[in-house]
């Protein structure tokens, strides 16, 4: 992680999330995605080091937070209730009351749960396919989008109760990221996905109760970008399009030759996109300006779809 950023261990209860955090000003929380850790986000903290206050936790059961908490229900609470704990309390009178929030896959949906729990905190959101497959199942169950996903859900919790994880592992890895995906990881990789990923299985269950309604999402007003890739799974498009229909006022943006792991396989288009945004918001509140090559580099790597009003 950048050298910027220090770890909260210190200043956090033993069953908070933990979190490394960093510079000044407007604060940003970045959620990572299943089987991950806030070490995804390495590359963007390298490009808003010395622009923001970065936060970037460890959802529960991943890198050094505590585990899932038992006989507690898989929903998205859970994680949008711990790192809700990290938005500051009070104006340090660097910036605007509130913090931006960035996710990628589970952690988009976490951001979307923890802006619908305090949506006058949340200042923007940019998600890259945070995959309310609850929507996609609302609307249509028997779509084989539906139909592969719960496939894949129902086949690594099977494997994760059996004690295949390695299994589980392998399966989960290469169906997001491919058939090579897995083999081309390395020691180390293998070793933190398959200390995870016990915890998937909660992440699919709280993405399957996902259920978003218009009438729910209309007090999301923030800024809101909506990244996907043009390679992803159907399960994952076809979810993001119903989120994006049902918010109504996003901005959509697609990463060329992506898949859902784009944050990881493609980090300079992606981070890019993820920057310029977060730029866009403080310039309406301040002198700042989005660099012209900032600008440029997300123009030969995306497609915007739709403007924000």
């Amino acid at each position: 992680m950048n050298t910027a950023l220090a770890s909260s261990a210190s200043q956090r209860s033993p069953a908070a999330l933990h979190a490394q955090t960093g510079g000044a000003g407007e604060t940003v929380i970045c959620l990572h995605s299943s089987a991950g850790s806030h070490a995804q986000w390495r590359a963007l903290s390298g490009e808003l080091e010395g622009r923001c206050r970065l936060v970037v936790p460890d959802l529960h059961g991943h890198g050094r937070s505590p585990a899932w908490p038992l006989g507690t229900a898989s929903t998205l609470q859970v994680d949008a209730h711990a790192a809700s704990q990290l938005i500051p309390a009070s104006d340090t009178g660097n910036g605007p009351r509130g913090v931006h929030l960035v996710g990628h896959s589970y952690g988009a949906a976490v951001a979307v749960q923890m802006a619908l729990r305090c949506p006058r905190r949340v200042l923007s959101l940019t998600l890259y396919e945070p995959l309310p497959f609850g929507m996609l199942l609302a609307s249509a169950p028997d779509a084989p989008a539906s139909r592969e996903i719960k496939d894949i859900r129902h086949s690594v919790a099977s494997l994760v109760r059996e004690g295949e994880l390695e299994a589980a592992a392998r399966l989960f890895v290469v169906y997001w990221g491919g058939a090579s995906a897995w083999d081309g990881m390395s020691a180390a990789q293998r070793v933190g996905v398959l200390l995870r990923i016990g915890t998937v299985p909660c992440h699919f269950e709280a993405l399957f109760q996902a259920c978003w309604t218009v009438d729910l999402l209309r007090c999301l007003t923030m800024p809101v970008l909506l990244l996907q890739g043009s390679d992803t799974r159907a399960p994952a498009r076809a979810a993001t399009d119903a989120l994006a229909a049902a918010l109504g006022h996003c901005e959509q943006m697609e990463i060329a030759g992506a898949g859902h792991l784009g944050p990881l396989t493609h980090p300079d288009a992606v981070n890019a996109a993820i920057v310029l945004h977060l730029w866009r918001q403080w310039a309406f509140r301040g002198p700042r300006r989005v660099p012209a090559p900032m600008a440029a580099s997300v123009e030969e790597s995306g497609h915007v779809h739709a403007a924000m009003p």
